[in-house]
């Protein structure tokens, strides 16, 4: 029953998050299902990166195939065609156990039981995005990352799953600090709806 609590939350939250989600490259704004729609391919999995400048303007955006599984590491960090990613101003599993399918789990198993879940078997596409205008040798570009789930139809429309967004819900990352600044105001709120599902 607590784990049916959590989805139902975590999807109303979602779908207030983005029900006036961007029609257009928006480097700050979760996309809508319609803007990763257009990238949809029939029987292939696709994944979009983008690169924006300093001022939110799209910079860059590259279109590929998502040619193997996406490997999650770790509550931040994913791996996605052989190139490896960060959650942006996130920090892996505070707590090393916390409860997830209303059981007590680590921290990590349970961020990659789920998040392999989503990029794995249900995403058609998958969206990161970054500020970085060039990536950096051996260092893993700062992103966020959303991932168009569903079969479109009545039974399973078309949902954005917002991987930063279930990771602080879930307590799997926490929210870091420069300067005693929140490093992602935007996702306090969805910390602050989950704490009520860890106690």
């Amino acid at each position: 029953m607590k784990q049916t609590a959590i989805f139902v939350a975590l999807l109303l939250h979602s779908t207030v998050g983005f029900a006036a989600g961007a029609s257009a490259p928006n480097a700050f704004e979760p996309p809508s299902k319609d803007y990763l729609l257009q990238f949809s391919k029939p029987g292939e999995k696709v994944f979009v990166y983008e690169r924006y400048d300093a001022k939110g303007a799209l910079y860059r955006r590259d279109v590929t195939a998502l040619k193997m599984p996406v490997k999650v590491h770790s509550a931040t960090e994913r791996v996605i065609n052989g190139a490896t990613y960060r959650l942006r101003g996130l920090t892996a599993c505070p707590k090393p156990k916390i409860t997830y399918k209303t059981e007590e789990w680590d921290c990590t198993k349970a961020a990659q039981d789920y998040e392999e879940g989503i990029y794995n078997h249900r995403a058609s596409v998958v969206l990161c995005k970054t500020l970085v205008l060039q990536s950096k040798k051996d260092e893993p570009d700062a992103v966020s990352c959303f991932s168009l789930v569903g079969a479109g139809d009545a039974n399973d429309p078309y949902t954005v799953a917002y991987d930063d967004d279930e990771m602080v819900f879930f307590d799997m990352a926490a929210i870091g600090n420069k300067d005693g600044k929140s490093l992602r105001p935007d996702l306090e709120h969805s910390g602050e709806l989950g704490e009520q599902f860890q106690k």
